[in-house]
């Protein structure tokens, strides 16, 4: 983003416009809210029999775990011996090679269940590669690292990958390599291997920031080539919009192909990012300045949730409020154990700009990060958590499906 462009965005109307969905109506609409629809929802009350058995994620790198190891392989491969997933040098969005990893996977464990990548694989230039339990393949190989016992549910059911949008397969990273499979994709994947979901499944929907960041880039192209700022600006948060429609088409696909345990989180508010904070040219961005671009950034979240809350008010699934966590934590470090929120840990110069590749032996020594603090650190990267801030994601959903009765 250039972040010599300021913006004025009419958040209001935009918010409005999201809570209509196009029908026109001449007053104003009532718009949902995460408590509006988890009260209205007709899902389960009580945890299913036994407990859960199996753990399907959908989404993109905040959810990933480790479907682009081979791009970490390719970079440490020679020098970090590579025993198995997860891969200590690199391949989840965060600081590779600490205690514990991506929230999914502390999640999973929580629950007493196995989680692993449904695909593993990185392009260069016309020949993607693969990675299996054998090693690496010219063939794509889905369940690569199943590590369920043996006659027990498959648990190489996380199809997140970083760099996915909600329905657009070019999504961020695609021209370098990710494969970034969109969420509609990978919701066929699944139904592909495995025919349908049951009611001893917890599933997980987290995306859409990946169609918010392409539409934030896209504004600034269109201003650039001579579209009216307002113009581009309405664009974009159409396009949002129409993302989260889409996402919440997947939602319903899940419930009609029997996913009964569905939780789906609003997105986190990306201006609070060091990213977003840096979209001014420095590092503070004041997301309540329409003249800013956090703000718009900040706007174009605001008006994903809000469709996605509207589209979702009255179905048989739970919201987690992302959106309002975030929140939370940069308003209130202490109370979650971070003392910096501000900063990435990582030492992003030395590894090509993204987590994907940092880990314990990366640290931006140069802004005070070391070993000894990854632990008081919420961001890896621009955008990504570190592991305490996977934790914090991963304690939020395990407290939050207490209070839906569906674990004790």
């Amino acid at each position: 983003m250039n972040r010599g462009i300021t913006f004025a965005v009419a958040a209001g109307a935009a918010l409005l416009m999201a809570g209509c969905g196009g029908g026109g109506n001449p007053s104003a609409p009532s718009l949902s809210t995460v408590a509006s629809v988890n009260a209205a929802s007709t899902a389960p009350s009580a945890a299913p029999s036994g407990g859960f058995k199996n753990f399907v994620v959908f989404g993109d790198s905040l959810s990933d775990d480790g479907a682009y190891t081979v791009a970490a392989l390719s970079v440490y491969g020679t020098s970090v011996s590579f025993t198995g997933l997860p891969y200590a040098a690199g391949g989840q969005f965060t600081v590779n090679g600490a205690a514990t990893g991506n929230w999914t996977q502390v999640l999973a464990q929580s629950l007493g269940l196995g989680l692993t990548p449904n695909l593993i694989g990185y392009s260069s230039g016309t020949a993607t590669t693969y990675l299996t339990a054998g090693g690496l393949s010219a063939t794509e190989t889905f369940c690569p690292f199943n590590t369920a016992p043996a006659g027990s549910p498959q648990d190489c059911t996380d199809f997140a990958q970083g760099g996915s949008m909600v329905a657009n397969p070019d999504g961020i990273g695609h021209s370098t390599g990710a494969l970034t499979l969109p969420v509609t994709q990978q919701l066929q994947n699944y139904l592909t291997q495995f025919g349908s979901f049951n009611g001893s499944q917890l599933i997980s929907v987290l995306a859409g920031n990946n169609d918010i960041f392409s539409a934030l880039s896209a504004v600034q192209t269109a201003v650039g080539q001579g579209v009216a700022q307002a113009t581009a600006v309405a664009q974009a948060q159409a396009s949002v919009g129409v993302a989260a429609d889409e996402l919440a088409a997947v939602v319903h696909s899940i419930v009609s192909n029997g996913g009964r345990y569905v939780v789906v989180y609003t997105l986190p508010d990306s201006s609070l990012t060091p990213f977003g904070q840096s979209l001014t040219g420095g590092t503070t961005c004041n997301n309540q300045n329409p003249q800013t671009a956090c703000y718009l950034l900040s706007n174009l979240v605001q008006v994903f949730n809000q469709r996605l809350l509207n589209d979702l008010q009255g179905q048989p699934v739970k919201m987690i409020d992302g959106f309002a966590l975030l929140n939370q934590e940069i308003a209130s470090p202490a109370s979650f154990g971070f003392t910096n929120v501000t900063t990435p840990w990582c030492n992003l110069a030395a590894v090509n700009n993204t987590s994907l590749l940092c880990n314990v032996n990366t640290p931006a020594t140069a802004y005070g990060a070391s070993a000894s603090n990854l632990g008081t650190w919420l961001f890896a990267d621009g955008v990504h958590p570190t592991p305490a801030g996977y934790q914090v994601i991963a304690n939020a959903t395990l407290a939050e499906l207490r209070s839906f009765g569906w674990v004790s």
